[in-house]
């Protein structure tokens, strides 16, 4: 190891912590390296020196932000689970996160990067959305070989829950005519998904 590198790491950590906020606050076009490298402290050739261009250092911003919000272990289940309980804990944890302040930001900026057919917004979704979905989807195939839920087409599952979940209410949300659901909201909103989910797939439905 050289003398320079934790220098550099240092260095490099600033810069990609100061694209995380800028790239949130401003949006992909507002934010510029010239931006980042003043809110880092570093020279503009500082940034080029760790990341190629923009589009490499807003790759890794945004990765490294979806992965400390969906910090979230895959959801385990055995035969002696309580599913019902592990269903509730799983939309709990997923409503608390898609409405969390950067996730909502997160959201604005993947629709401005889709609705100019920006390539960025497809690697953003897979660091995001995908992300998430893998661990439902995870979680369904678990349920259906431990047989505590009907099998299903590929994603329907998954499909139906993130629109009981989420669906126009969601949407409401993030245009600003509706308030993120407070816990009682989100409590009764869970208990509908999962009573509606269970009346499709229960083993005895």
């Amino acid at each position: 190891m050289t003398a320079g590198r934790p220098k550099d790491l240092e260095k490099r950590k600033r810069i990609l912590d100061a694209a995380k906020i800028l790239f949130l606050e401003c949006g992909y076009h507002g934010c510029s390296m010239n931006k980042i490298a003043q809110k880092a402290d570093v020279t503009k050739l500082t940034v080029y020196n760790h990341f190629q261009d923009k589009e490499s250092l807003f790759t890794c911003a945004i990765a490294e932000t979806c992965d400390s919000l969906i910090n979230a272990r895959p959801m385990v289940l055995s035969p002696d689970s309580n599913f019902i309980q592990a269903f509730i804990s799983a939309c709990e944890l997923t409503l608390n996160l898609v409405n969390l302040p950067e996730a909502l930001k997160m959201e604005y900026l993947l629709l401005e990067l889709a609705s100019q057919h920006n390539p960025l917004a497809q690697q953003f979704y897979n660091a995001s959305h995908q992300k998430l979905s893998a661990l439902w989807q995870n979680f369904f195939d678990q349920a259906v070989a431990l047989k505590f839920i009907q099998p299903a087409a590929e994603r329907e599952h998954l499909l139906l829950l993130f629109s009981l979940l989420l669906g126009m209410r969601h949407h409401e949300v993030l245009m600003g005519v509706r308030e993120i659901p407070n816990p009682q909201e989100q409590e009764q909103i869970i208990q509908s998904a999962l009573k509606l989910f269970l009346l499709r797939y229960s083993p005895q439905a």
